[in-house]
């Protein structure tokens, strides 16, 4: 059985799924923002428009990058962290991503709710914003997933240009060789 986004399953002949199949590259981290970059692009767009086809493949597509993302997440920083650290490390980065969701939650939604929505569907609001997202009930969420997907596009475009990302992609680099030479060593 192989795990499809969403919670499903389905049989599939390969069952390492595509990270086990093709792997990550030689430099996950790139991975791990180019997925980010498509995620924010399919964020961006998935709601332009109320049709459900145009909703149904964009969740799709965003959840089949999740994977991607975690498996990179998880690849570099078990490359690069010692061993030692590597506890407080994830625990940090748990911790980090679980604190979005009060963010989402008390700040995004009121926002939304208050502001955003109600413009939308006010007469004013709807014309304005119909030639970028169409018509329909749903307009006022739609701009916030439009602001939010290029905000992650921004940063994630950003994060290449970092001296973080250029020193943890050699970090990683220079493990990865290690790790493979000593792997070479104890197999000859």
């Amino acid at each position: 059985m192989g795990h499809l986004p969403g919670g499903g399953f389905q049989r599939v002949p390969d069952r390492r799924g595509l990270i086990g199949k093709f792997g990550l590259g030689t430099n996950p981290l790139r991975t791990l923002l180019l997925a980010v970059v498509a995620m924010g692009f399919l964020g961006a767009v998935f709601t332009l428009r109320e049709w459900a086809w145009l909703y149904v493949v964009g969740i799709w597509l965003y959840l089949t990058l999740v994977p991607v993302v975690e498996a990179a997440e998880q690849t570099v920083i078990q490359q690069v962290v010692p061993l030692p650290k590597q506890g407080r490390v994830f625990g940090f980065a748990m911790a980090f991503e679980s604190a979005a969701a009060p963010i989402t939650a008390f700040l995004i939604a009121p926002i939304a709710q208050f502001w955003i929505i109600p413009y939308a569907r006010s007469t004013e609001g709807a014309a304005q914003l119909a030639p970028l997202l169409g018509e329909g009930t749903s307009r006022g969420i739609a701009l916030v997933f439009l602001v939010a997907g290029i905000i992650m596009v921004i940063a994630a475009v950003l994060a290449f240009l970092t001296p973080v990302y250029r020193r943890v992609s050699a970090e990683y680099a220079e493990a990865a060789a290690e790790a493979k030479s000593s792997s070479e060593a104890a197999e000859g």
